[in-house]
């Protein structure tokens, strides 16, 4: 009996989770609610994916405006969690620039966080980055090491 119990509850688990999967060549519309991005992602495989997105933002205040650009790249390694929650980790590199003379930031970073499924296409993350970035307008450059960003992404799988 023990064992006919198990298989039944390894057959549920597999079934919940297998929405929550990834699956080799799937490619999707991502954004980065407080980042300001739009951009793409591509499953490579059942447990990575990779990450391409642009940035715009422009502010005004005083009189003055500013417009900035940026663009980014991560490469995540994700695990089933528990029914629809999958967990990933991985890295990325990014850069911007604004202003006149133009401020520019390069950044490396680490990031991990998780993913809830709402269906196989349709998925709502958090994460957490860290890492190095280098800002400032030439000849005055700033170096730093810490958190990078904390933010939410909305993920949209075309096919």
């Amino acid at each position: 009996m023990k064992k006919v119990l198990l298989v039944v509850l390894a057959v549920v688990l597999v079934s919940s989770v297998s929405m929550a999967q990834l699956s080799a060549g799937k490619l999707a519309i991502t954004t980065d609610i407080p980042g300001n991005s739009i951009g793409a992602a591509y499953a490579l495989s059942e447990n990575m994916r990779i990450d391409g997105g642009l940035t715009f933002q422009s502010t005004s205040a005083g009189g003055t405006s500013s417009t900035a650009f940026g663009i980014g790249a991560n490469v995540k390694l994700y695990h089933p969690a528990v029914e629809n929650v999958t967990y990933f980790y991985g890295g990325g590199v990014s850069f911007s620039t604004a202003g006149d003379p133009a401020f520019t930031t390069l950044g490396l970073k680490a990031i991990g966080g998780a993913e809830y499924w709402f269906s196989s296409r349709f998925a709502i993350g958090g994460y957490v980055s860290a890492g190095y970035s280098s800002a400032g307008v030439s000849g005055a450059k700033t170096n730093t090491f810490g958190t990078m960003g904390v933010g939410t992404t909305w993920t949209w799988w075309i096919n």
